[in-house]
């Protein structure tokens, strides 16, 4: 950046960033750019401590400067790119291509702008973009590699091998790293007993794994995440989440109380909602039948147990003798009866 005025042609102001009220004054080429230095002394170190010097005796850029900055290594386009986030009229609608992306990620991480840096990586993310051009991108601006892991996965699964020129901007490095993962998936495909391997076969994770360790990014968390309740395997529909046995449930809570599961906590009846002891034992079904002949209600109440004087039945204890049928006495002393019991 400098100060000079040293321009060819006329100085215009431009047509959109000429603001009014404006107390920032900069030049581009010929165009004269009126801004709120409001916006970058808060966002940028950079240009607080630019803002902040005064070289001139007064404050230089300023409406009171005699002269503007003037930034030389910045294009007048790329500049545009970047106060269109700022005064963006569609608030938080964003709707750009990756170039102009690309071109606003750079003035962000060169001026330290974090907030517009995060701002373009998010929406960079939502775009698709080839991945040589991602990798060269994000390798420049110092943007995390887990982010280029899907990338470089694309890359090692490639089977048209690297020309000269994307291995020009890849640069060495990143080349033979590349380099090095796909033949660790060759390796690992040759010892699992896969004659002519192609990098169709590999999975994906396989692939994560190798490039996470080939690049030096720090391993997938090994703790479980958070499941979506849309996942029926995951979720009882009551809060419970279920272990990996399939059978267990982890307590959750569920309107103030703990939502009891097996394994020794108590479960919920799907059809109820109410809570099972998982400790009673329902004794509707194998329950001994009564003594007395009568009927007992499964009501809760204890069936009564027979009066005093009464002996109890064969059955009760397990004795097998028959009841005499009414009226065999008196065919066993009557001869000649007959079966129907109309002896003459």
């Amino acid at each position: 950046m400098s100060s000079s005025q040293d321009r060819v042609g006329r100085v215009v102001n431009h047509k959109d960033y000429y603001l009014r009220g404006g107390d920032l004054n900069v030049l581009i080429g010929n165009h004269h750019y009126r801004i709120h230095s409001y916006f970058f002394y808060r966002e940028s170190l950079v240009w607080r401590q630019m803002l902040d010097a005064s070289p001139d005796g007064g404050d230089h850029g300023t409406t009171d400067s005699p002269s503007p900055f003037t930034l030389d290594d910045v294009k007048s386009e790329d500049f545009e790119r970047f106060l269109w986030v700022i005064y963006n009229p569609q608030y938080s609608l964003y709707d750009a291509p990756v170039e102009t992306w690309l071109s606003i990620l750079n003035l962000a991480h060169r001026w330290s702008f974090w907030n517009i840096k995060d701002l373009a990586i998010r929406e960079l993310e939502k775009l698709n973009i080839e991945p040589i051009e991602k990798i060269v991108a994000y390798h420049e601006y110092k943007i995390n590699k887990v982010l280029l892991i899907p990338a470089y996965i694309a890359m090692c699964k490639r089977e048209k091998s690297l020309s000269l020129a994307e291995g020009t901007k890849l640069g060495m490095e990143t080349v033979l790293r590349l380099a090095d993962a796909r033949e660790r998936a060759r390796q690992q495909a040759a010892e699992s007993g896969i004659r002519s391997p192609t990098f169709e076969d590999f999975e994906d994770a396989q692939m994560e794994d190798m490039i996470r360790e080939v690049f030096g990014i720090a391993p997938r968390p090994t703790s479980p995440g958070r499941h979506s309740r849309n996942s029926s395997d995951a979720f009882n529909g009551f809060g419970g989440t279920a272990n990996q046995n399939g059978f267990g449930f982890t307590p959750q809570k569920a309107n103030g109380e703990t939502t009891p599961g097996f394994n020794g906590f108590n479960a919920f009846n799907s059809s109820t909602n109410k809570p099972v002891d998982p400790l009673h034992v329902s004794t509707d079904a194998t329950a001994p039948p009564p003594t007395n002949g009568s009927t007992t209600k499964t009501d809760g109440k204890k069936p009564q147990a027979p009066p005093k004087d009464e002996k109890p039945s064969p059955e009760a204890n397990g004795a097998s003798s028959q009841q005499a049928a009414p009226g065999a006495t008196d065919n066993k002393a009557g001869a000649g009866g007959k079966a129907n019991g109309t002896g003459e």
